[in-house]
């Protein structure tokens, strides 16, 4: 869990910039200060315990980014339910997810920056584009192909 550590790390220094940037912009509604613990709070609930949960449930194991972003939904839904807590711009969540996203983004540039060295493709005629979907392509692949793997794992780390 260690690299789950950083990333948490890196979440909840995410959560505190989303904040800073919400009240110093006058062009958007400052969030209740509630709503950044409610994510927090949500956030330090990630632990092995859910995993242990959903395997012992027989489902497949779920990366701990989609973790996150089911928690940081299930503070959304939980901040729309809350008649005491005037709800927070639906940017607040929404930037958190999109840090979250990048990531994996970063990775599936790196990824395919490779495969055009490796292979030796020139690309510099298509358009940006077409790009941007072979990428989105790729992310939704590799995230089935980890998935994949987790699911075997998984079955073997039950097994043994």
């Amino acid at each position: 869990m260690a690299n789950g550590k950083k990333i948490l790390d890196l979440l909840l220094n995410t959560i505190n910039d989303v904040q800073q940037k919400n009240q110093a912009n006058p062009r958007e509604e400052t969030a209740d200060p509630n709503v950044f613990d409610l994510l927090k709070n949500r956030l330090a609930k990630l632990d092995q315990k859910q995993k242990a949960k959903r395997v012992q449930k027989g489902k497949s194991p779920i990366s701990f980014l989609d973790r996150v972003k089911n928690e940081i939904e299930g503070a959304r839904r939980d901040n729309k339910k809350d008649p005491n807590q005037k709800t927070a711009p639906s940017s607040i969540f929404d930037n958190i997810i999109k840090k979250i996203d990048q990531g994996p983004k970063r990775q599936a540039s790196s990824g395919l920056r490779k495969i055009v060295v490796d292979y030796n493709i020139d690309l510099n005629g298509v358009p940006r584009n077409i790009i941007q979907q072979v990428q989105a392509k790729y992310i939704e692949d590799r995230k089935r192909f980890d998935q994949q793997y987790a699911q075997a794992l998984n079955e073997l780390s039950q097994k043994y």
